[in-house]
């Protein structure tokens, strides 16, 4: 077995992913799902030494570039991990020789990678390693790695070259031209170097030290050093003569900064940044490796403490919901209410860290009932973008904000138009979601809302969240359509959630939101105008809002084409779906993407295939809406017609299936979302962790089988625990106050999180 959920004991039980068997076939897997992060900067898990496949990587947050005819994608920065090692004269390379043991793990309790290889040389020579490395949630410039290197049975010269490479491309696109390389008086080296369109200054300092243990006893050392240089590339060489037995450490420290950090007014020069991350670097030198850690883990502590969930059940459930609180926390840009969360966070280049609607949707809840704060910040980050959206808007002949379906640090549209080639066709397929998949502005209004909903941050609303919400209404009123024949109002030619069907009209999750969306937007004007009648004019005056534009949104609202078959209670996905051909599913289900091997794009999309939940993500959203028989009914039908070839989808399904009762079911899906970046398929998160199937496993668990949910103005809790799970502890923020849930034999006991005093124990319960 490759992968190991179960290696941890004691304190660390459940708590720790660990690789035991190395392979070069497996590395993209294990660069992913072992990446560190603290919001600021990600970084791949390639290890010390190179090896042909692999993918390294470290990426800034909100850090892009553009290569000529390409989207925008966050460049890849210079790789400081590498490690080149020879022991004896004999370079240290796993596939050479032989592997006595091997075990790499990822402590999510505390944030750190550690790998332990014993290994022998082609010539008999055998060595102790281990490699630790974080990225410091303490400070977020900040990067340490640790080398041991142990000699068994010889002595011998042990050399080290590592050092700064900036020669590192996405995929083969070079975003970094030369800036400058040097070494301290004290031995530290810099690079600099610049990003090619973007031009974003990058300093990347780096500092050295070195122990050794001989006879229990453990000193520093100092090491005469040979430099060498090339283009992006500043390398140190270090030799020392070991004996058996002795234990030799090198400690690296690396400082990052980058000319669009918050810390700085503007983009900085090279005078100003170089300066800081050595002086930055000099601190964190000065505490050391240990120290440094220690720091990092008490952060790590606090973090837990606020939003741990402990699962008396299954260990690998109870492990995949602290992969997915871990990652969420390494992913989020909390320092910068400029930048918000990728589709991969900072795991990898796929969807070259653009953001989708899968923040607002998927992730937003854990953060706004978890870290509010943190909530707002990332909403905050559609009020930095709404210069962009109204753009779009304009660019396209509507009135209003039309947020981009993928977006980077401006807002402006960066969906690419092309992907990948139709293997029955032979030309590319065309990507239409940044025309057409329009329903993201509608999202971000339904994460507004609800955030606001559980928070009641009315400053948020009146400074920020109001504007968006009022302009994304805009945009809608001038996109509908009035057919005169039905008398309603239409949305024609989009992209729903479901995305093998493109180019329909009336897709039933864009039509309903819209509704829902122009109806609270009339409601948010009220509560303005009689709890900040100031607010109201102003936004009235800088807007130009009308009366007559709100009785106009209310028409749109009202008669909004809004499709639901009062005989059998369905809701057709998209005006004509229920025509379309339908398929045999057997043969793809459980194999993402694989029906496109078999049928061209255009058989796909003219078929009764589902990627992934539509209608059933609308019976979520807006439940209160729905009768449990609607909602069963939508559940028979599209259930059987969903492949789950999107990592969303999974997840939405177990709630619904919790919602409907069939817990069996829910939890089939829950542990489908778990294993799709933890699950045995090693190819199945090469390019970047499923942010949002992280987000879709913290809702299964607490919106699903916990029953917390916003329902009518109140927040409802009414747990519905599978099989073999006897017990959950969760955190909770509640309009101002946090709150410890224990659920057990699907009773709440409800305490104050600060006092510990339990408030009610019930078999369900409602706050105001």
């Amino acid at each position: 077995m490759v992968i190991s959920y179960t290696q941890g004991a004691g304190k660390y039980k459940n708590w720790i992913i660990a690789e035991n068997q190395f392979s070069i076939y497996n590395q993209g897997k294990f660069e992913t799902i072992f990446s560190l992060g603290n919001g600021y900067m990600g970084l791949r898990a390639a290890t010390e030494e190179s090896y042909p496949g692999e993918k390294r990587g470290c990426y800034i947050a909100g850090l892009f570039d553009r290569f000529d005819g390409e989207v925008t994608e966050l460049p890849n920065i210079p790789d400081f991990i590498q490690f080149d090692i020879l022991l004896a004269g004999e370079e240290f390379n796993l596939m050479e020789g032989k592997v006595i043991s091997y075990n790499r793990r990822l402590n999510l309790k505390e944030g750190i990678l550690i790998r332990d290889v014993e290994w022998e040389s082609p010539g008999g020579r055998r060595t102790k390693l281990t490699f630790k490395r974080f990225v410091s949630m303490a400070d977020r410039h900040i990067v340490c790695q640790k080398v041991i290197i142990k000699p068994v049975n010889y002595s011998g010269p042990v050399n080290i070259t590592t050092g700064f490479n900036g020669q590192v491309t996405n995929s083969g696109t070079q975003h970094l031209i030369e800036g400058n390389k040097r070494i301290t008086p004290n031995g530290d080296i810099y690079l600099t170097t610049r990003t090619q369109e973007s031009d974003v200054i990058l300093v990347l300092a780096a500092g050295y030290r070195f122990l050794l243990k001989e006879n229990g006893s453990e000193n520093e050392i100092n090491l005469k050093h040979r430099i060498r240089t090339g283009r992006r590339k500043i390398l140190l060489s270090f030799d020392f003569p070991l004996e058996e037995g002795d234990e030799f450490s090198v400690e690296k420290t690396v400082s990052i900064y980058s000319g669009i950090d918050i810390e700085f007014n503007k983009w900085e020069r090279e005078e100003v940044i170089v300066p800081t991350a050595l002086d930055n670097l000099g601190r964190a030198q000065r505490k050391g490796f240990d120290l440094l850690f220690e720091e990092h883990k008490d952060k790590w502590a606090r973090l837990w403490k606020e939003m741990g969930i402990e699962l008396t059940g299954p260990d690998f459930d109870q492990l995949a919901v602290r992969f997915a609180l871990y990652h969420f926390l390494q992913m989020t840009p909390t320092h910068d209410s400029r930048i918000s969360i990728a589709a991969k966070g900072l795991s990898g280049e796929g969807y070259k860290g653009h953001v989708f609607w899968d923040t607002e949707i998927f992730i937003l809840p854990f953060f706004i009932y978890t870290f509010p704060d943190i909530a707002r910040n990332l909403l905050l980050y559609r009020y930095h973008t709404l210069a962009g959206a109204r753009q779009k808007a304009k660019e396209n002949g509507y009135r209003g904000a039309m947020y981009a379906w993928e977006s980077a640090r401006t807002g402006e549209e960066t969906t690419p138009k092309y992907g990948h080639i139709d293997p029955v066709t032979g030309k590319p397929i065309r990507i239409w979601c940044g025309d057409i998949e329009q329903h993201i502005s509608a999202d971000i209004a339904y994460a507004i809302w609800y955030y606001f909903q559980v928070t009641d941050d009315c400053n948020f609303m009146y400074n920020y969240g109001a504007e968006i919400f009022l302009e994304i209404a805009r945009f809608w009123a001038s996109r509908v359509e009035y057919n005169q024949m039905r008398d309603s109002y239409e949305i024609n030619d989009v992209i729903g959630p479901d995305e093998y069907s493109e180019h329909v009209d009336n897709n039933a999750y864009t039509n309903y939101l819209v509704k829902w969306q122009l109806q609270k937007a009339v409601e948010l004007a009220d509560w303005l105008k009689e709890r900040n009648k100031e607010c109201w004019e102003r936004l009235c005056q800088e807007l130009e809002i009308v009366e007559e534009e709100l009785e106009n949104w209310e028409i749109i609202a009202e008669k909004m084409y809004t499709p639901l078959d009062k005989e059998s209670g369905l809701i057709e996905q998209f005006e004509g779906f229920m025509n379309q051909k339908e398929i045999d599913l057997s043969p793809y289900r459980g194999k993402i993407g694989s029906i496109l091997d078999d049928m061209s794009w255009e058989e796909v999309t003219s078929s009764q295939v589902l990627k992934q939940a539509d209608v059933v993500i609308l019976l979520y959203l807006l439940g209160d809406w729905f009768t449990r028989d609607i909602k069963k009914a939508n559940w028979d039908y599209y259930e059987p017609k969903t492949l789950h070839d999107s990592s969303l989808s999974p997840a939405i399904h177990a709630i619904i299936a919790a919602d409907l009762g069939d817990i069996e079911t829910a939890y089939t899906y829950f542990q489908q979302s778990c294993k799709i970046d933890l699950g045995e398929d090693m190819k199945s998160c090469d390019d970047g962790l499923h942010a949002a199937s992280l987000g879709g496993i913290w809702q299964a668990v607490v919106m699903g089988f916990a029953g917390v949910r916003l329902t009518k103005g109140k927040l409802r809790i009414n747990p519905c625990l599978p099989r073999g799970w006897q017990k959950i502890t969760l955190k909770i923020n509640w309009r101002g106050k946090k709150y410890l849930l224990k659920i057990e034999e699907n009773r709440v006991k409800l305490k104050d999180f600060n006092t510990g005093e339990v408030l009610m124990e019930e078999r369900k319960v409602v706050l105001p």
